[in-house]
């Protein structure tokens, strides 16, 4: 079961993000803000299949956290949601509000990339 990591400073977003991850069969882990979800990847190693982390928030926003990893877990992909018009960030982003089925439109786009830059020449 992959593991997913939400991150965003409204519980009910939270919320939101995992039952649609749980759905899909993600195992979910939840941070608030961007300095207690690095902390917890830090933890595990890197080892989370994915975050989905709100932009803005308190205490570590969510673009600072996407560069972290990525710094530290290139392989952990990240998406970025927020409900502010899409900054040129160079990840993957959805528009908040989104529907179930918009989310898990990006993590597969996000694990289909994945899979072709895994695989043997």
């Amino acid at each position: 079961m992959p593991v997913s990591l939400v991150v965003d400073d409204e519980p009910s977003v939270r919320r939101y993000i995992s039952t649609i991850l749980h759905r899909e069969d993600f195992r979910t882990l939840e941070a608030e803000d961007g300095a207690h979800a690095l902390q917890i990847v830090q933890e595990l190693d890197g080892g989370v299949d994915l975050i989905v982390s709100d932009i803005q928030m308190p205490n570590g926003d969510g673009l600072s956290l996407a560069h972290a990893v990525n710094k530290s877990f290139p392989a952990v992909p990240v998406i970025l949601v927020s409900g502010n018009a899409k900054p040129d960030i160079g990840f993957e982003f959805v528009q908040k509000p989104f529907l179930p089925a918009t989310l898990m439109s990006a993590v597969r786009k996000l694990f289909a990339r994945r899979v072709t830059t895994l695989l043997p020449d």
